[in-house]
């Protein structure tokens, strides 16, 4: 009884992993679990922690200089003096250190909604090779089940002896031939499901709903595509930050100021005749103000800094017009894939059941040889074949062209 009882809790630990394992999700619940979970996207929500902590960084103060002197500083007899000195900028220099600071916060910001962006295409075209591996397998199991009874049909021929040896070993060879390409997309979909699994980043093992592989759309079609304002935000922020940059150089060049406080003793008389003793305490203070004069090495930082700023703006440019290039060439492409997939499916697909049921019927009443059978029935499950392999490279197309109008 106890033996049972173990058997029967492995198995119940065992169908509760494996239903934990195979949790089928929307595409829409992708990209929640992988925005809360994705690895990367943690990073990116660090760098933002990060570059708030720091955001008051600006007002870092030059130390507190304190020093002390101990001899014959006011006659022969031993004194003691210290002073206090401390040196600041000007607010321009802080201010414009903080901006930096500010512009930085601001980026990293941009950075992640650039990595969601970048992310939520990844798992769209994951999705989608899941949705077309699942198409695959139903035409490949089709393919399976015809030469299999291709297969057991020449078998019983040969013994009736109605068909040679060949007939039956090209019948095993087609089969033989759709059982790898089975193995080997079976195989190739768990690829593409650890690949979803990872940008998910989730505790549970999730695969892909059966979506509507057929009818996937365009969102936006843009005539004068400007570019994607998630990726300029950010590159017009990095134009931004160098600016910061380059005002934060040139605030180096503004003079500090130098405050110091002075406290001696002074024992015997003093310029007023009058005897002071060893508790006696004399104060001054200082103001000094510092001039960078020697300043060319700020100076060829600052020219430094201007070049990084065109840098900046060329990089703006760059990647407005690689944007609008893209967009450009996807939208040929998809066009191109368009009309290839519609002849597909509204000529192609036909034509090929047309020639299945055509063949078939020859065959069984013996009008035609294996031979040509053989032909016929590759041809359809070719067309059949191109139709998927076409819709796939054209939901491509239409989640880049949708990715690259998000807003």
């Amino acid at each position: 009884m106890k033996q049972i009882i173990k058997i029967f809790a492995v198995f119940s630990l065992l169908f509760g992993f494996l239903m934990k394992a195979q949790t089928a999700i929307s595409l829409e619940t992708a990209y929640e679990k992988a925005f809360k979970n994705n690895l990367n996207l943690k990073n990116g929500q660090l760098r933002i922690d990060y570059q708030d902590k720091i955001k008051k960084s600006y007002a870092v103060v030059d130390p507190l200089n304190i020093s002390g002197e101990i001899g014959q500083i006011n006659s022969a007899y031993t004194d003691n003096k210290f002073s206090v000195s401390q040196t600041l900028r000007l607010p321009g220099f802080y201010n414009s250190h903080k901006q930096v600071l500010l512009e930085e916060w601001k980026n990293s910001m941009l950075s992640l909604d650039v990595q969601k962006w970048q992310l939520k295409r990844e798992i769209a075209l994951v999705y989608n090779e899941l949705i077309y591996q699942n198409e695959k397998e139903k035409l490949l199991l089709r393919a399976d089940s015809i030469y299999t009874n291709y297969y057991q049909r020449a078998e019983l021929r040969l013994k009736k002896g109605e068909s040679n040896i060949l007939e039956k070993t090209t019948a095993e060879n087609y089969r033989s031939q759709a059982k790898i390409q089975l193995e080997n997309l079976r195989k190739d979909r768990q690829i593409s499901l650890s690949q979803f699994n990872y940008l998910i980043n989730d505790d549970n093992f999730y695969v892909n709903e059966n979506s509507d592989f057929y009818h996937l759309n365009l969102e936006n079609l843009e005539l004068n595509y400007a570019g994607n304002p998630i990726v300029l935000k950010q590159l017009e922020q990095q134009k931004n930050i160098e600016l910061a940059k380059l005002k934060a150089e040139k605030s180096k060049l503004l003079p500090t100021l130098n405050f110091t406080y002075f406290n001696s003793s002074m024992y015997g008389n003093g310029a007023d005749n009058n005897f002071y003793g060893r508790s006696a305490r004399f104060n001054s203070g200082m103001i000094g103000v510092g001039i960078p004069l020697f300043n060319s090495a700020q100076k060829s930082v600052i020219e430094g800094q201007k070049i990084n700023q065109l840098i900046a703006e060329n990089n703006y440019e760059i990647g407005s017009k690689n944007l609008k290039n893209q967009y450009a060439m996807l939208l040929g492409e998809y066009e191109k894939l368009k009309s290839e997939t519609d002849y597909y499916k509204n000529k192609g697909l036909a034509n090929a059941e047309t020639i299945m049921k055509t063949a078939n019927r020859l065959y069984y009443e013996g009008e035609i040889n294996y031979l040509e059978w053989s032909i016929l029935i590759n041809q359809s499950l070719d067309v059949q074949n191109k139709l998927i392999d076409s819709q796939k490279m054209l939901n491509e197309k239409i989640i880049q062209i949708n990715n690259l109008t998000q807003q």
